[in-house]
């Protein structure tokens, strides 16, 4: 098991799958000043052990992530605006990270994902959650905008323009019944079921495809979404000739053939 700054970040490693928990429950699981160094810290760790292929991320405690610490990476009094800067720019990092990431991250919620913390989850290539989850557009009660770590970017890609709109500007929580409904959460499962389930689910990816293989369709998804589609076709074909290249296909095709020349 490894451990982050302040015991804050654990990992586990299981069967190919690293399950990331965010461990400070007394607090809410918040984005503290420490937090991105640990979580990129630890994303860049993931990614070069080649016995990882999938990231479940959750949350210790009730939480999945309450956003922004309160008093600290924003206080009544004001910070310092290149401190401020630099600090959000850390948990911007964490967005983009998650994205470029060659493993696919799936978020199992266990419970209300607020501001950041919803912006977090949604940063996540799957999520499934409990009915305790929700998705809290809180950024207003703070006086901040929702635009915050992606939040303007992914929601509308993922319910429409029109509902995102509606959520960002009202503040809205969204319960999991909600977002399973609008495609923000895959499956809404009991809470002593959902790791359990988000390991299921990875250890289906890892089925799937090879580790490589699935993260060359992460990035191919994740470039479509801001693609034409002879962009989107050309960089295709690219992809899939290296994939063609690889063992890992030529293993497979050759126990595919195997198989249905033995049928």
């Amino acid at each position: 098991m490894s451990k982050y700054p302040s015991s804050e970040i654990i990992c586990e490693r299981r069967d190919g799958v690293a399950l990331v928990t965010l461990n400070r429950p007394e607090a809410r699981n918040p984005l503290s000043l420490t937090f991105a160094d640990g979580l990129l810290e630890l994303l860049d760790e993931l990614e070069a052990d080649d016995s990882v292929s999938v990231v479940v991320l959750t949350g210790a405690g009730s939480v999945f992530c309450a956003g922004a610490q309160l008093g600290a990476v924003v206080s009544p009094d004001g910070i310092d605006s290149e401190i401020q800067f630099r600090n959000i720019r850390g948990f911007s990092k964490i967005v983009q990270r998650i994205r470029d990431l060659d493993l696919p991250v799936i978020a199992a919620l266990n419970g209300p994902a607020v501001g950041g913390g919803a912006a977090l989850a949604l940063a996540c290539d799957m999520a499934l959650g409990t009915d305790k989850a929700s998705y809290f557009f809180a950024f207003g009660r703070v006086g901040a905008g929702a635009n915050d770590m992606g939040c303007a970017y992914f929601l509308p890609k993922l319910v429409g323009a029109a509902k995102a709109r509606q959520w960002l500007f009202t503040g809205a929580t969204v319960s999991a019944d909600e977002a399973q409904k609008f495609g923000l959460l895959l499956e809404v499962v009991p809470s002593s079921e959902l790791i359990g389930r988000a390991m299921q689910i990875a250890q289906s990816v890892i089925s799937a495809s090879p580790r490589r293989a699935a993260a060359v369709t992460k990035l191919a998804i994740n470039r479509a979404e801001d693609a034409d589609l002879q962009t989107c076709l050309s960089y295709e074909v690219y992809l899939q000739t290296f994939l063609f290249t690889r063992n890992e296909h030529k293993d497979r095709l050759k126990k595919l053939l195997s198989r249905l020349g033995s049928a």
